[in-house]
């Protein structure tokens, strides 16, 4: 059966692999780290339509991840709450991480561990 009535479809953009990944029920930190010279100012965060939500998220408080939806070109995104007073929002997971302070070494908290699997036993 062709569907020569539709029209040519186009692979989604691959996003990149050095999101990281947390499971529901975990816990991670904000990673919204700002230049000292430059105002402090909210967590990038939009709703379906586009449009900019007002958040008061900073650099490393600690959210519990409650649940995690696919969005193809814009990568993983969680429900999160804050645990110092139970707010939720919607975030992506490149402005997660899973340390208090954010580690040049890593990007973005997706290397767990620096010492190989083999060196851990």
């Amino acid at each position: 059966m062709l569907f020569d009535n539709l029209p040519a479809s186009k692979p989604a953009a691959r996003r990149s692999k050095k999101e990281p990944v947390f499971g529901v029920g975990s816990h991670a930190y904000v990673n919204w780290p700002q230049p000292e010279w430059q105002p402090p100012g909210p967590v990038p965060m939009t709703d379906a339509a586009g449009k900019q939500l007002a958040n008061d998220l900073a650099d490393g408080q600690e959210v519990e991840i409650l649940s995690w939806r696919p969005r193809a070109r814009e990568g993983l995104a969680y429900q999160v709450r804050r645990l110092g007073d139970g707010s939720e929002w919607w975030i992506a997971a490149v402005y997660l991480r899973r340390w208090r302070e954010a580690h040049p070494a890593a990007d973005n908290g997706s290397e767990l561990h620096s010492v190989p699997l083999r060196e851990r036993r």
